[in-house]
């Protein structure tokens, strides 16, 4: 094994399998740039295990030899997709960010989404990775997996730092809210047009059936699963957001003054009638 090759090629097949994760990474950390829960120390640790969980994939894979087909994989692009239109539901039904405490649950799940979709996106690392373990030495392979994982922390400091210039901060938080739903719009239909997932599944339906429904039956389950998703998203944000709003109405009103919530209300009544008989005197004038 000569060990500079081996690098170089190590260093060769991770960019070329791992430059769209960089356009992943930069999505997160545009993410994190407001949000309480998402953050680049998190995106970093969640991408290491989706990561890892690629790497695993490519070693079984290596061990039976091309059993699994990379292509079905791209169907988890839905998944982005699907995530996309929630975010774009709270744009017309925001949450209330009053609770700033940030549990351990919702850490984990920030950093299950980021690995989530870190596997979802490597459909094609598992197609190159597999035959290319297959034909090298083992030695070799140690070699790729110890440079893959310093690229990988390469790719996340650089996603950060891009993120970090002022300028590019200063847009982002000015229109990530609408960015961010568009961006995992993107990055879902990215994974299933790069997988090929849907011309070999059709493949795989016509010749099962000796006649060509693939493509009608791969375009009603898609509509279908959009469309039902979508309903359902937007009825758990509508309901949701009365919950909050009941909530809301439920609580006591206090202006902080002394007295009880009955006579607190009473005083508010009084400076609202106040309020109107001034507003009347200046129409009169």
């Amino acid at each position: 094994m000569q060990f500079g090759a081996t690098i170089g090629e190590a260093c060769a097949t991770f960019a070329i399998t791992n430059i769209d994760d960089l356009f992943v990474l930069v999505t997160f950390n545009a993410e994190a740039a407001t949000s309480k829960v998402m953050t680049p120390f998190r995106i970093a640790i969640g991408q290491f295990i989706g990561f890892t969980v690629i790497i695993a994939i490519s070693m079984i894979g290596f061990g039976v030899s091309l059993v699994l087909p990379p292509e079905p994989i791209g169907f988890l692009g839905l998944l982005p997709i699907l995530l996309g239109i929630w975010k774009f539901c709270h744009l017309f039904f925001p949450e209330s960010e009053e609770d700033t405490e940030i549990s351990t649950a919702a850490s984990l799940k920030g950093i299950f989404k980021v690995a989530l979709i870190t596997v979802m996106n490597g459909g094609d690392n598992i197609g190159t990775y597999i035959p290319l373990f297959a034909q090298v030495e083992r030695a070799a392979i140690a070699v790729y997996i110890v440079v893959y994982y310093i690229l990988l922390a390469v790719w996340c400091l650089a996603a950060s730092l891009i993120m970090r210039q002022k300028h590019i901060l200063a847009l982002v938080q000015k229109y990530v809210d609408y960015v961010i739903p568009l961006l995992y719009t993107g990055l879902g239909i990215f994974i299933i047009v790069k997988s090929n997932c849907y011309p070999w599944t059709i493949q795989q339906i016509d010749k099962s059936t000796g006649s060509n429904p693939g493509e009608g039956t791969m375009a009603g389950v898609t509509t279908f699963i959009l469309l039902a998703s979508t309903c359902a998203m937007a009825w758990a944000t509508v309901a949701k957001r009365k919950i909050q709003n009941t909530g809301d109405v439920d609580l006591p009103i206090r202006d902080g003054t002394n007295g009880t919530p009955q006579e607190t209300a009473t005083r508010d009544a009084d400076v609202d009638v106040h309020r109107d008989e001034n507003s009347r005197k200046r129409k009169l004038w």
